[in-house]
């Protein structure tokens, strides 16, 4: 079993028809498309907030044989300004999600970690209403990632944060993967994350257009700018120069580039 999730010929309103994807156990995948392309939609669907007769198979079981609870368990999803708090401070917030059988201090060590990962130990004691946007998205992760799921979702953060803060969380959720066997599927209209990742999509004209390993995936500059995408500088510059046989490879790295042009 190496697939955690696998839809078939998805049908839904006027966003998808036949459309199909494979997201294989334990990886971090990547999915980009324009904006209004259906990827929240999608994520909405997979979290079981929107139905579908479609199929949809989870861990080679059929997504519908499963109770509503249950999928609740295995998926967590994080979606920008749709978060609503069950407790008034973030370090009850947090709590909230680990096991009772968990001992005290058990408990005050995961949540010490996972705000220390996230950069929000300072509003362990504060108000979530008092948090920032992009502080509540952290604590929304946060919150996500110590429930243990399966599969966790994340919608598009790019419209919250700006690029540089957007890498690191990716840095971060690539190290959450490794470590903590999280099937981690995430949403980014920055091409820079996709190749943080192991697996990427590029949904366009409600199908996926393109998908494989990053750096290969975004070398089809012509498939991804009519996606209406737009190629990291550096990876734009790197597929322009290997079509005129000035590079061999694809580079990220400036100053090797340079190197090599001046070989």
């Amino acid at each position: 079993m190496n697939n955690c999730l696998e839809i078939k010929e998805l049908k839904y309103l006027d966003l998808y028809k036949n459309f199909n994807l494979k997201i294989e156990k334990n990886k971090f995948v990547t999915i980009s498309g324009s904006n209004n392309c259906g990827k929240t939609t999608l994520i909405r669907i997979i979290d079981g907030q929107l139905y579908t007769n479609s199929e949809i198979l989870l861990f080679d079981k059929d997504y519908h044989d499963y109770k509503i609870t249950e999928i609740g368990h295995i998926i967590k999803s994080v979606i920008p300004l749709e978060y609503n708090p069950i407790q008034e401070r973030v370090e009850d917030e947090l709590l909230y999600q680990l096991p009772t059988e968990l001992s005290k201090e058990e408990k005050q060590k995961i949540i010490k970690d996972i705000a220390k990962t996230f950069k929000i130990t300072k509003f362990l004691t504060k108000n979530v209403e008092s948090l920032s946007e992009k502080d509540i998205i952290k604590l929304q992760l946060a919150q996500a990632i110590i429930s243990k799921p399966k599969i966790l979702l994340i919608d598009d953060l790019s419209p919250i944060f700006n690029k540089q803060e957007l890498l690191e969380i990716t840095n971060i959720l690539k190290d959450i993967n490794k470590s903590h066997e999280i099937t981690i599927i995430m949403i980014t209209s920055i091409l820079e994350c996709n190749l943080q990742s192991d697996y990427t999509y590029i949904i366009s004209n409600k199908q996926i257009t393109l998908e494989g390993i990053p750096s290969e995936v975004l070398e089809k500059d012509n498939i991804i700018n009519k996606a209406g995408l737009e190629l990291p500088f550096m990876m734009d510059l790197s597929v322009k120069l290997k079509d005129y046989d000035l590079i061999k490879d694809i580079e990220l790295d400036m100053e090797k580039m340079v190197n090599n042009l001046w070989k």
